[in-house]
């Protein structure tokens, strides 16, 4: 019997209650049978298998750097949707990790390296520390109280440090994906991007912005090569072609917790031997849910309760771009 994500129950609830809310998260993390999801989801290819063992190994690898034991969440726990079948809501989202059925569900892409950073980026969450709540309403509810840096309110009205977690989990995708990089399962598709990105350095996307830029990592044209078009590449006749790309997620985010990262090293140098030591301490918050030495640093350096006030800012990321920038 597989143990779920959640660590702790908190709310005024009975002992007894809390074991037996701990014990169904439990069976939800064994049961992942959905009827909602028959004909939507279909049945994973080897590869894909692949993957989530790798990025098991990975996202095991990290956890055991920082104190904990292994943590593997078996292959039925990832549902792979059809593309078709995706939901229209979720449109700007390719993964999602919805702790209270203990499951991910990712939207199908024919390339690996897309597939792993997606499934990556849900596992890091799936991994990282989480924990219930009954909450402290009128009508008290069951919810996610901590997941990863991420903190619901008590009352369950409000959510805050998203935007920080979010950009610490895609900044160590980045650095996982780095890893493996040379590995069978992603060669011909890194070997392509490199080519394409060498050959078409000025390419632009719709709204004139580079094609290629640092958040890059997939690259391939949007049709099927035809012996015509090896022709007239060689010929130097090749037809204008579009290029489908993919890049890491939470640009903003990461721009938000990398200036973050970066203040806090220059104002505390005594204390860091480089920002990486700063990074690390996002991290060690976000996977082992041990947010007291962050918190003493943030309010430490810049005033009592700006990490509080940092968090709270999460629904509008521009007042919170302007005010991070101002420490």
């Amino acid at each position: 019997m597989g143990q779920s994500s959640f660590e702790r129950i908190v709310g005024n609830v009975s002992a007894a209650e809390k074991k037996k809310i701990k014990k169904e998260f439990d069976d939800q993390f064994d049961d992942q049978l959905f009827k909602a999801l028959i004909g939507k989801e279909r049945e994973k290819t080897q590869e894909e298998l692949q993957i989530i063992a790798l990025a098991n190994k990975l996202t095991n690898e990290l956890r055991k750097e920082h104190g904990l034991d292994e943590f593997d969440i078996p292959a039925q726990n990832f549902h792979i949707i059809k593309g078709d079948e995706w939901p229209k809501r979720r449109e700007k989202e390719d993964g999602i990790y919805m702790s209270s059925i203990q499951a991910v569900l990712s939207r199908e892409h024919e390339a690996n390296l897309v597939t792993m950073a997606r499934i990556l980026h849900e596992m890091l969450h799936f991994k990282s520390y989480t924990s219930a709540q009954v909450t402290k309403s009128e009508d008290p509810t069951l919810l996610e109280y901590r997941g990863g840096l991420q903190m619901n309110t008590r009352d369950g009205n409000a959510t805050h440090f998203r935007n920080l977690n979010e950009a610490v989990t895609e900044e160590l995708v980045i650095e996982l994906l780095s890893k493996v990089l040379p590995d069978p399962l992603f060669e011909k598709e890194v070997r392509q991007t490199e080519d394409l990105w060498n050959r078409y350095p000025n390419a632009v996307r719709a709204n004139g912005e580079p094609l290629f830029d640092d958040d890059t990592y997939y690259a391939r044209f949007a049709d099927k090569t035809t012996l015509s078009d090896k022709v007239g590449r060689f010929l130097g006749t090749e037809r204008d072609r579009q290029i489908s790309v993919a890049h890491f997620t939470y640009q903003r985010e990461r721009k938000i917790l990398n200036d973050l990262i970066e203040k806090l090293f220059e104002r505390n140098v005594e204390k860091f031997n480089s920002a990486d030591e700063v990074a690390a301490l996002f991290t060690e918050g976000m996977i082992t849910g041990n947010i007291l030495p962050l918190g003493r640093l943030i309010d430490g350096t810049f005033g009592k309760g700006t990490l509080r006030k940092i968090g709270e800012m999460d629904s509008d990321i521009d007042s919170q771009e302007e005010f991070v920038r101002s420490l």
